[in-house]
C-alpha cells in the first residue's frame, strides 16, 4: 500500500510539472511596471491676437499678454511583463493654465485628466520583423502625425499634423482604436520600416465615438526606407527627429490612407511622402500631404506639409545648442473640410542639458492666412504671433 501511494504521489508530482511546462512564465517584477512622467512648461507673449469678442460682432483686437501653460503633461506606465508582449499606458493634463488668446493653438484645460495613449505590442517574429500593436494610438502615417511633441525640435510641433489628424479621425489629438501590424529589416546599410493598420471609423465627430448609420474601417499604411545608419535599433511607434551628432542616415517614407463611406463622406484619402536626414550636426526633416475627400459628388483636395532644418553645436564641449527654423504650409479649396491658406514660421534656439529629457528653448513664431482654417475662420479668431520660452522635462 505504502509502495502504490508513493507511486501515485510522484505520477500526481510528475503530472503537475507536466502541466506547468506549457505556461508562460513572466518576467521580472521590473519590467511589469516602469513609471514615466513628462511635462512641458511654456511661456508666452503673445502680440496681434484678435477675437470676436461681442455676439455677432467683428474681429476685435484683445490685449498682447504673457501667459504661463502646462503644454503638456503626460503620466503614465509601460512594461514587459513576458518576453514578447509590452504595454503603454498614458494620461494627459495637457494646456492646464493657457489662456484662449494666447498665440499657440491648443486648447484650453480646467483641470481635466484623459487617456492620451493605451496599448498592447505582440512580437511575433523572434527578430524585429513582425509586432503586432493593438490599442489606442494614433495610425501610422505622416511622420509628423506620430513624432512625439517631445522628441521634435521646433517649439510647437507643425501645425500640418492637425489638419492631417482631422482629415483621418475626425479628432485634433489623432487617436482611435484599431490594430497595427509592423517591423523593420536591417540588411548593411540599406533599412527598411513597416506599417500597415485597420482602425474603427470615428470621422462622425459623434461622442461618445459611434460609426453612425454607415461603417467604413481606417485603413492606414507606411513604408520607409532608410540608407547609411538606421533611425531605432528595435521597431516601435516612438520616432525622433535629433539624434546629437550619432546618426548619419536618410529615411524616406511614403504614406497613404482610404477610407469609404461614412455618415461625413463618400470617400477619404491621403498620401504623401516624408524624409528626414540626419547628417553630422544636421537635422533636416519634411512632409508633404494630399487630403482628399468626396463629400455629397464632389471632391475636394488639399494640401500641407512642412520643412525645418535644425544645427548641433557644441560650444567648449558642455553646451549643446541648436538654432532651428521652420515653415509650415496648408492650402485648402473652399467648401473643403478647411479652406484657405495657413502658414506658420518658427525661428528658435534649443539648449540641450541632458538631450531631450531636460531641454529648454526660446523661439518666436509669425502666422499668418485666410480662409477658414487653423489660422482663422474670418468671423470669430484669427491667431497672432508669439515669442515662446520653453522647459522639458522626461522622467
Amino acid at each position: 500500500m505504502k509502495k502504490i501511494l508513493l507511486a501515485l504521489l510522484l505520477g500526481a508530482s510528475a503530472l503537475g510539472h507536466a502541466q506547468e511546462k506549457p505556461w508562460l512564465k513572466p518576467d521580472s517584477l521590473y519590467k511589469y511596471i516602469q513609471p514615466f512622467a513628462i511635462v512641458q512648461l511654456w511661456g508666452t507673449y503673445t502680440t496681434g491676437e484678435r477675437a470676436r469678442l461681442t455676439e455677432d460682432g467683428p474681429l476685435e483686437p484683445v490685449g498682447d499678454r504673457f501667459n504661463f501653460s502646462f503644454r503638456r503633461a503626460r503620466l503614465g506606465f509601460r512594461g514587459q511583463p513576458y518576453r514578447h508582449l509590452g504595454y503603454y499606458l498614458a494620461v494627459y493634463y495637457d494646456n492646464l493654465g493657457r489662456d484662449r488668446y494666447s498665440g499657440n493653438r491648443a486648447g484650453t484645460n480646467d483641470a481635466e485628466i484623459h487617456v492620451w495613449d493605451a496599448y498592447l505590442t505582440w512580437k511575433i517574429s523572434r527578430n524585429d520583423a513582425a509586432t503586432l500593436t493593438a490599442g489606442y494610438f494614433r495610425p501610422q502615417l505622416s511622420r509628423e502625425n506620430i513624432t512625439a511633441a517631445f522628441a521634435v525640435n521646433s517649439f510647437e510641433k507643425s501645425s500640418s499634423q492637425t489638419y492631417i489628424r482631422q482629415h483621418l479621425v475626425g479628432k485634433g489629438h489623432g487617436r482611435t482604436m484599431g490594430v497595427n501590424l509592423g517591423g523593420i529589416r536591417q540588411h548593411g546599410r540599406v533599412g527598411i520600416h513597416y506599417n500597415a493598420g485597420v482602425f474603427n471609423n470615428t470621422t462622425t465627430g459623434e461622442e461618445p465615438e459611434t460609426s453612425g448609420r454607415y461603417w467604413s474601417p481606417l485603413l492606414v499604411g507606411r513604408v520607409a526606407f532608410t540608407l547609411g545608419d538606421p533611425e531605432m535599433k528595435k521597431y516601435g511607434i516612438s520616432y525622433d527627429i535629433n539624434y546629437y551628432n550619432n546618426r548619419r542616415g536618410i529615411t524616406l517614407g511614403f504614406n497613404a490612407s482610404e477610407q469609404g463611406r461614412t455618415d461625413a463622406f463618400s470617400r477619404n484619402v491621403a498620401a504623401g511622402a516624408d524624409l528626414l536626414i540626419n547628417y553630422r550636426n544636421l537635422n533636416l526633416d519634411g512632409e508633404g500631404l494630399l487630403l482628399e475627400r468626396t463629400t455629397e459628388g464632389a471632391t475636394y483636395r488639399a494640401y500641407t506639409g512642412h520643412v525645418r532644418a535644425g544645427y548641433n553645436l557644441l560650444l567648449h564641449g558642455k553646451l549643446f545648442l541648436e538654432p532651428v527654423l521652420m515653415v509650415t504650409a496648408f492650402n485648402g479649396p473652399a467648401g473643403a473640410q478647411w479652406e484657405g491658406q495657413d502658414r506658420v514660421y518658427d525661428a528658435g534656439l534649443n539648449w540641450y542639458l541632458n538631450k531631450k529629457d531636460l531641454k529648454l528653448n526660446l523661439h518666436y513664431v509669425w502666422q499668418e492666412g485666410h480662409g477658414r482654417n487653423g489660422f482663422t475662420d474670418e468671423a470669430t479668431f484669427r491667431k497672432g504671433d508669439y515669442l515662446g520660452i520653453g522647459l522639458q522635462v522626461i522622467l
